[in-house]
């Protein structure tokens, strides 16, 4: 049984924390887990920031993530929460079935892709299967991954094509994504901070981006990360 895998008296329930933007699915998802004595839900998020900022101070076991949201979306939250909160694992839990948003999930480091059509049950089983370290993904997103390695892709090519981003620039773009300061890129590149500085704002021109958050989701999504 699900709650069997990772409940016990040693370890206590496992810790939920539920990320969407939409309250009424999280009151929906909550209730999911009213009554189930292997689980115990500490909190909710309306967004990816706030996501983070929660785990830090709840230090949930899995986070329950949609990828869609306002100000920092899950893919974005999901990079941070990796570096940030390595304890806590992620599952997607998502409409998007979209094979970019699976291999980004995956790439940014969640556990498990769900799709927003689970059923409830399905959904305590899968939580509790990322609990203990398993992956899990829905049926029809691990149809398109085997779809994708049947292909002979071990992963989808970017959407966006970046020439216009100088080698210095993929230099100082890879270390933002591995969660380097100013001045530690400073450091590392030998230059000075008013130069990252520049470099900086040129990228986000560049690559339509708003802040150095969606700079790091870019580079992770290029495979800069390692």
């Amino acid at each position: 049984m699900a709650g069997e895998t990772h409940g016990s008296a040693e370890k206590g329930p496992i810790r939920v924390l539920l990320v969407d933007d939409h309250v009424l699915f999280r009151r929906g998802i909550a209730s999911v887990f009213q009554g189930q004595p292997d689980y115990l839900l500490v909190g909710e998020a309306g967004d990816g920031l706030e996501a983070v900022e929660k785990a830090l101070a709840l230090a949930p076991d899995v986070v329950l993530m949609d990828i869609n949201m306002p100000r920092c979306n899950g893919l974005e939250a999901t990079l941070h929460l990796n570096a940030r909160v390595p304890a806590a694992r992620v599952l997607m839990l998502t409409v998007s079935e979209k094979e970019a948003d699976l291999f980004s999930a995956i790439r940014f480091g969640a556990r498990g892709y769900l799709l927003k059509d689970t059923q409830p049950q399905e959904v305590l089983q899968a939580v509790a299967r990322v609990a203990v370290g398993e992956a899990v993904l829905s049926p029809a997103m691990a149809a398109k991954l085997l779809e994708e390695f049947k292909g002979g892709a071990t992963a989808p090519a970017p959407a966006e094509a970046v020439p216009e981003v100088s080698p210095r620039e993929t230099e100082v773009l890879r270390l933002v994504a591995g969660g380097a300061s100013n001045r530690e890129i400073a450091a590392a590149l030998s230059i000075s901070e008013n130069t990252v500085r520049t470099h900086l704002k040129n990228i986000l021109e560049k690559l339509h981006l708003k802040n150095r958050s969606q700079a790091a989701a870019h580079a992770a999504r290029l495979g800069l990360t390692h």
